[in-house]
C-alpha cells in the first residue's frame, strides 16, 4: 500500500472540492471592496496550502471501510468539514502562539500585519494587533463553511444530522483540549495523565470524529465505529507525541516552521513531562529556567535537547508512539462485521506513516 500515494491523490480531490464549494458559494460574491478582495484571496490560498489533508483521509477511508455507498452523497464534500475545522483552530492557534510560519509560508496573521506596516506607519503593535485580529476572522469565518460542507453533501438527513452533531462535539472537545494546553503553559508540573487528557481532546478529537462521521454517513454498525474511534484514539495520541519530539528535534526545513516553540512557550509536551520526572536536581533545574523564555538560544536549546536525551524522556516518547500505533491497527481487528479489506490496509499503512514522518 503506498500510503503517500494515497494522501496524494486525496488531496488533490479535497483541494478540487473545496475549489467547487468556493465557487458555488461564491466566496468574493458579496462586494466588499478592495481589502474584501485581499482578504478572500489570502483565505482561499491559505485553505489550498492545507498540508497533509489526513482528516479528510480519515472521513473518506472509514466510509470506504464500512462499506458507504458514494450513491447516497458526496463523501468528499462531507469530508471538508473536519478538514476546515482543522485549519480554522490553526488560524488561531498561530495567533495564540505567535507562530511566524506555517506549511512553510507566512502564518495568515503576519500577511496581514505586514500588509498594514506596507499601508500605515503606525505602531508595530498596532500591525501585530491587526493581523491577529484578521486572522481571528478567517479562523471563524472556516466554521460556517464547515457545517455547510455537509448539509451540502446530499445525504439523507437522518444521516446528515448525527454527523453535524459528530461535527459539534468535535469543534467542543477542541476547545476544551486547548484551555487545558493554556492553562497548563502556567502550571509548574503536568502529569502523563494530564497530557493524555488533553491530546485526547485537542489532537484526537478532530481524528476520531472524522472516523465517526464517516461512519455514520457509510451507515457503519456500532461495532465497526468503536474500532474506528478505537484506532483514532491510538493514532491520535502517537500523531502528538511525534509532533511534540519534532517540534523540537525536527529538521526546520522539513517542517516549515521553527523548532524549540513548545519550550518557548512553556507546554506541558511528553518529551518535558518524562524529563522532569526522570531529572537530577540540576537538570530539573536548568529546565525550569529555561521553559518559556521567549530569546531562548541555540545553545540553550541545545542544552534542552541534551537533557531530553540523558533523562530518556526522548526514547520513553518514541516507545509511546510505537505502543500507541500498535494498539491502533490491533483495534481495526475488532470491527464486526470486518472492515473492506482495501480500506482497512489503508489505515494501517497510515498509522505507521506518521509514526515514521518526519513534518
Amino acid at each position: 500500500m503506498d500510503i503517500k500515494l494515497a494522501l496524494l491523490e486525496n488531496i488533490q480531490k479535497v483541494d478540487d472540492e473545496l475549489q467547487a464549494m468556493f465557487k458555488e458559494q461564491g466566496v468574493n460574491k458579496i462586494d466588499l471592496g478592495a481589502f474584501g478582495d485581499v482578504f478572500y484571496r489570502e483565505f482561499v490560498d491559505y485553505l489550498n496550502n492545507g498540508g497533509k489533508r489526513i482528516r479528510s483521509f480519515l472521513v473518506t477511508t472509514a466510509f470506504d471501510a464500512v462499506g458507504g455507498n458514494p450513491a447516497d452523497g458526496n463523501i468528499i464534500r462531507a469530508s471538508l468539514a473536519i478538514e476546515l475545522l482543522h485549519n480554522g483552530s490553526l488560524l488561531h492557534d498561530d495567533v495564540i502562539d505567535k507562530d511566524e510560519t506555517r506549511r512553510g509560508k507566512p502564518s495568515y496573521h503576519v500577511i496581514f500585519r505586514n500588509l498594514y506596516k506596507e499601508k500605515k506607519s503606525n505602531s508595530p503593535i498596532k500591525a501585530q494587533d491587526f493581523g491577529e485580529a484578521i486572522s481571528i476572522f478567517a479562523g471563524d469565518l472556516c466554521f460556517p463553511f464547515a457545517i455547510e460542507s455537509i448539509i451540502q453533501s446530499g445525504f439523507p438527513a437522518e444521516y446528515s444530522i448525527k454527523a453535524l452533531h459528530a461535527f459539534s462535539e468535535a469543534f467542543r472537545d477542541v476547545i476544551d483540549g486547548v484551555i487545558i494546553e493554556t492553562g497548563d503553559t502556567i502550571l509548574s508540573e503536568s502529569t502523563e495523565k494530564d497530557y493524555e487528557k488533553m491530546v485526547y481532546l485537542k489532537t484526537g478529537a478532530l481524528i476520531r470524529k472524522a472516523v465517526e462521521i464517516g461512519a455514520i454517513l457509510g451507515k457503519g454498525t456500532e461495532s465497526q465505529t468503536n474500532a474506528l474511534i478505537g484506532y483514532c484514539v491510538g493514532i491520535g495520541k502517537a500523531f502528538q507525541i511525534q509532533d511534540d519530539i519534532l517540534g523540537i528535534f525536527g529538521d526546520v526545513e522539513k517542517l516549515g516552521k521553527p523548532v524549540g516553540g513548545d519550550i518557548r512557550e512553556n507546554k506541558q509536551t511528553i518529551l518535558r513531562i518524562f524529563a522532569m520526572k526522570n531529572a537530577t536536581p540540576k537538570q530539573r533545574k536548568c529546565l525550569t529556567k529555561l521553559m518559556g523564555k521567549e530569546n531562548i538560544s541555540e545553545d540553550e536549546l541545545k542544552d534542552v535537547k541534551n537533557i531530553y536525551r540523558e533523562t530518556g524522556a526522548l526514547e520513553s516518547s518514541k516507545n509511546l508512539v510505537k505502543k500507541s500505533t500498535d494498539e491502533a491497527i490491533a483495534s481495526l481487528e475488532t470491527a464486526e462485521p470486518p472492515f473492506i479489506e482495501e480500506a482497512k490496509m489503508k489505515l494501517v499503512a497510515l498509522s505507521n506513516y506518521l509514526e515514521s514522518r518526519s513534518k
